[in-house]
């Protein structure tokens, strides 16, 4: 049975729900239900803020993504399922990771996560660190071989200002 108040006061929770930040479909449902509206008055809702163009799981993912590697440096397994508990679609997410990803070489975010750390880890002993760091950007969804390029890369750099510092004295 259709109960035109509930669902005036599902859309009026729902927008001020949206007005905090963008949602997924998944997250405004899941709001909505623990607001224990009916199955119907969800569908409804979500159909009016879409037609609105105020809900779009695209737009959604990719702004979650952006905003995830630019402040948290996530590689690309920890935002895949990031997205995926949001309950965007696999074929939008495959497509907005890669795309994401194309212009933040994961490599460079490992590499910018890992000189942050090795910041922290001063006094540690130098294995420790790794294995540290190793495990540090693995929570971070790096995938292994990125894990070791970036390293590499930072043992070089740490390397060579290590040796520039004692040619200078």
């Amino acid at each position: 049975m259709f109960d035109p108040v509930a669902l005036k006061k599902a859309k009026n929770q729902a927008l001020k729900y949206l007005s905090y930040r963008e949602r997924s479909k998944r997250e405004i449902t899941q709001y909505l239900e623990k607001k224990q509206h009916s199955h119907l008055v969800i569908q409804q809702t979500l159909e009016y803020l879409e037609n609105l163009d105020y809900v779009d799981d695209q737009r959604f993912a990719m702004q979650w993504g952006q905003f995830n590697i630019n402040k948290k440096k996530l590689g690309r397994n920890r935002l895949y399922l990031e997205l995926l508990n949001k309950g965007i679609d696999r074929k939008i997410l495959e497509n907005i990771v890669s795309t994401l990803y194309e212009n933040n070489p994961e490599i460079q975010l490992a590499k910018e996560c890992a000189s942050k750390k090795w910041e922290s880890l001063k006094g540690v002993e130098a294995n420790k660190k790794k294995r540290r760091l190793f495990q540090y950007l693995k929570r971070r969804g790096f995938p292994t071989d990125i894990i070791y390029q970036s390293l590499i890369k930072l043992d070089m750099e740490i390397n060579n200002q290590t040796s520039s510092i004692l040619d200078k004295s």
